[in-house]
């Protein structure tokens, strides 16, 4: 089991839930959703200790929930992280933190749809895709 991995389940068992939305209301983040620009589908914020995700409001459903995971894991794996200070001002590999925020919102969209822990690994590609609304491409480079 991966480190991302290992989080998602520990966030479940903590909130007793696998859907993002849900997850951070018991957490007190915020969710808005504004009018970004197109090329942004959301990001995360801290303000005075409380956190924020902001969707992009053009983005749809799918997209939002997915979105919601993705920077809800920039909040569990990378907390003050942020990427556009880090490109700028450090060596760090966003892209990394990229890959590890779409895998952990994928694990977690996975386990939305089931009740218990299962092996990602007896999934097609198709099915993965079809579960969590992730494009097969973008799939095709988290797991397989």
């Amino acid at each position: 089991m991966t480190k991302v991995e290992q989080r998602v389940i520990e966030l479940i068992n903590e909130h007793g839930t696998a859907e993002p939305k849900n997850i951070c209301e018991n957490m007190g983040i915020i969710i808005l959703s504004l009018e970004l620009p197109e090329r942004v589908n959301g990001f995360v914020m801290n303000r005075k200790g409380i956190w924020f995700i902001v969707l992009n409001d053009m983005l749809n459903d799918d997209q939002k929930r997915f979105t919601t995971a993705h920077e809800l894991g920039h909040i569990i794996l990378h907390g003050y992280a942020n990427s556009i200070n880090m490109s700028c001002n450090t060596g760090f590999c966003v892209s990394r933190y990229e890959r590890e925020a779409d895998m952990f919102a994928a694990y977690l969209l996975l386990q939305a749809e089931y009740d218990q822990y299962m092996d990602y690994e007896t999934l097609t590609l198709d099915q993965v895709s079809q579960i969590t609304h992730i494009p097969q491409s973008r799939v095709d480079n988290l797991f397989f």
